[in-house]
């Protein structure tokens, strides 16, 4: 009898939440959208330190495609961008 082996694929953006390793300067002083949260985003404020995440204000969603926090009415749903770099465990 032959087995029959499934491969089941993660999505790699569920996989993490999102956060930049701010390894390259092109990440720094940069907004990262959070895959789990659309209240949040990630900032790294430095090179080669943890990114930290801040929450838009209330009733207001972060847009990844604008860079910015927005009124929950004007956000709209895009795909996950992944970050340049993740963090170094």
């Amino acid at each position: 009898m032959a087995s029959t082996q499934m491969s089941v694929q993660k999505s790699k953006y569920h996989d993490h939440n999102g956060e930049p390793g701010c390894q390259g300067l092109e990440e720094v002083n940069r907004m990262f959208r959070n895959f789990w949260d659309p209240t949040a985003y990630w900032v790294c404020d430095k090179q080669g330190t943890r990114a930290r995440l801040q929450r838009c204000p209330q009733s207001q969603l972060y847009s990844e495609e604008l860079g910015r926090c927005v009124h929950y009415t004007e956000w709209n749903w895009t795909d996950f961008k992944e970050p340049p770099s993740r963090p170094k465990c």
